[in-house]
């Protein structure tokens, strides 16, 4: 062996006798907005009340994994989701907006607040079928109808539909604002019509399980459970008929511009995945539906705002694929040409005796 040999082994064995020191993490100090922001401050920031989002906490901590001791400093459910509602309410980029805002006023990584919410926001997601609920029993049907009549003087209404460029959401709302049936899952281009056609909600409709009206404007057709406003009309009734129609429609319009302003993300674009990004669109729809449970239902003075239960947590790129059902081919729309005409002078029929049952008798 020669020289050169000895010294690398004696090196080696030098190295096993080194004992070195593992750095240990740094973690940013977190702050207590619950404590430290004033209720105006926080309902600025994160759209709700503290007393309403430790409601929400409460009701999606068994969604989120549970930390069994205090070791890698935990993430406490309600600083969870003050981070994925910052976001949400900001609509910034998650970099940009966890680096410079979040970083800053919850104390974590990008990284981190990237995990909170993703697991923020499929917990909300949970909680769909509690919040987002379309009415089918007899009592429901009448609460909805009568709401509708009460506002705007329009009998059998039970809703308002529309589409958002939103990735696109459909969305069917009552008299006040509140949401009872989304869809998220077309494209930008899809048509409103198409989406309507092949929602499921639609064949309740057809075979009657769902006792009610729609309104809708032009993009959709006239059908007996879905009123269109009239394109010409010919008489101070029909036109009294687009002036209530258009009125009552409007509660789909007032819930976009609600949610919009409340949430900026969807003003702003959301730079997540499309997957996320469709979870987000119905987690925000569930807020939305939660805030009107809120200002309802909650009694803030029941509510502790000392909350210590921890949570542990675990970005994902802009996606350009969408992979949805295939687009059905022209064939088959030349097929459904006739039933489509037949159902239109359905509904034609069925508005004229809507106006002559319910609007003439005003005049």
């Amino acid at each position: 062996m020669d020289i050169g040999n000895v010294q690398n082994v004696r090196r080696v064995r030098n190295l096993r006798n080194v004992h070195f020191i593992r750095q240990r993490k740094i973690y940013k100090i977190r702050k207590n907005p619950y404590i430290e922001l004033t209720n105006n401050e926080f309902r600025k920031k994160y759209r709700f009340s503290k007393a309403e989002c430790l409601q929400i906490v409460n009701e999606i901590r068994d969604f989120l994994p549970r930390a069994v001791n205090n070791r890698g400093k935990p993430i406490s459910p309600s600083l969870q989701l003050l981070i994925a509602l910052r976001y949400l309410a900001r609509g910034q980029l998650i970099i940009d907006y966890v680096q410079d805002d979040s970083g800053d006023l919850h104390g974590v990584s990008q990284p981190t607040g990237s995990r909170c919410l993703s697991q923020i926001c499929r917990s909300l997601a949970s909680l769909k079928n509690n919040y987002i609920k379309f009415p089918l029993t007899n009592e429901e049907l009448a609460t909805k109808k009568a709401d509708f009549h009460r506002k705007f003087n329009m009998p059998s209404i039970i809703g308002a539909i529309d589409c958002t460029h939103i990735r696109i959401k459909k969305v069917i709302c009552d008299a006040n604002c509140h949401i009872l049936h989304v869809i998220d899952r077309w494209r930008g281009s899809a048509h409103d019509s198409r989406i309507w056609n092949e929602s499921l909600i639609k064949e309740q409709f057809e075979n009657g399980s769902i006792n009610g009206i729609l309104l809708s404007d032009s993009g959709y057709a006239c059908t007996p459970y879905m009123l269109t406003p009239i394109l010409n009309p010919q008489n101070d009734v029909e036109r009294q008929y687009n002036y209530t129609h258009i009125r009552a429609r409007n509660t789909i319009e007032r819930l976009f511009g609600q949610i919009k302003q409340r949430f900026r993300c969807l003003l702003r674009g959301m730079t997540i995945s499309l997957e996320n990004a469709k979870v987000d669109i119905v987690v925000l729809s569930v807020l939305h539906n939660m805030k009107l449970h809120f200002k309802k239902h909650l009694n803030i003075n029941n509510i502790n705002p000392n909350d210590n239960n921890n949570s542990s947590t675990e970005d994902s790129s802009e996606d350009d694929d969408y992979n949805e059902e295939s687009e059905s081919d022209s064939s088959a729309d030349e097929d459904n040409y006739n039933v489509v005409q037949i159902n239109q002078n359905r509904g034609n029929v069925a508005r004229a005796k809507y106006i002559r049952q319910f609007l003439i008798k005003r005049m």
